[in-house]
């Protein structure tokens, strides 16, 4: 055991900017002690879950990167339970690389202390993106048997709250997994369009409703909800960008 006196005198070097190596090779201590006592008084901070609170390993999540994971999930994305943990696959139209990249970059953002996988399905015409953890259903609780179109699909406030705070990005989520841009051609006639495709009515609702929070106007079908007006769609490709699709070769 250690004085507390010599303990108190070592804190006081470390509060001055000394190091913990300068300050065992001052006061002729190990530098792990130093160390431990040094955490003792400042121990580092622990990640905690955002919906249970319990200690987790890192999530970089900010509203901007939560709404667009938020809108790929609910488009084309899928949990499962694979023994402790669940997994978050998100499918991906391999002929969209931009887009299959920037997926892949927010998912490390995302889960910055988890491995995001890659794995091609449909005769490679399709990039599966999958990331572990076991808190999933915590930060997407719209997880749940069955199909997305057979449960309810409603948004608790705290994720409504990083929509409003970032419909753009929530928008791009949904437009950039079960969305296309195109050209609509009628008559003589050419003009940019996006369309958004869903089965669930309260997907379909929720894009609605994120549309209506920066002022675009789309017309609502059975499954889909399509924006043509020339305001509408410049809007889009100036927050959302367009769909640039790389047809295979030959």
């Amino acid at each position: 055991m250690h004085d507390p006196a010599r303990r108190r005198h070592a804190l006081d070097l470390i509060d001055s900017g000394l190091s913990d190596a300068q300050v065992a090779s001052r006061m002729a201590l190990p530098r792990t002690t130093v160390r431990d006592w040094r955490r003792a008084v400042d121990p580092p901070p622990r990640e905690r879950c955002p919906r249970c609170w319990r200690p987790i390993r890192a999530l970089g999540q900010d509203s901007a990167d939560y709404a667009q994971l938020l809108g790929l999930y609910l488009g084309d994305g899928c949990i499962s339970v694979v023994g402790r943990v669940h997994s978050l696959r998100i499918s991906l139209d391999a002929s969209y690389p931009a887009i299959v990249q920037d997926a892949h970059d927010l998912l490390v953002r995302c889960f910055p202390d988890n491995a995001v996988n890659r794995v091609r399905a449909d005769r490679d015409a399709t990039v599966i993106l999958c990331v572990y953890s076991v808190h999933l259903p915590c930060l997407l609780p719209q997880h749940g048997p069955g199909k997305k179109h057979l449960r309810s699909m409603a948004l608790e406030p705290w994720q409504w709250d990083h929509v409003v705070a970032a419909p753009w990005m929530f928008l791009r989520g949904c437009l950039w997994s079960d969305g296309c841009s195109f050209i609509n051609r009628t008559g003589p006639y050419e003009y940019l369009s996006f369309d958004f495709y869903n089965y669930s009515g309260d997907i379909l609702d929720l894009f609605m409703a994120a549309c209506d929070l920066v002022g675009l106007h789309p017309r609502r079908y059975a499954r889909r909800a399509r924006l043509y007006r020339r305001d509408d769609v410049a809007r889009l490709v100036e927050n959302v960008g367009t769909k640039q699709r790389i047809e295979p070769l030959g």
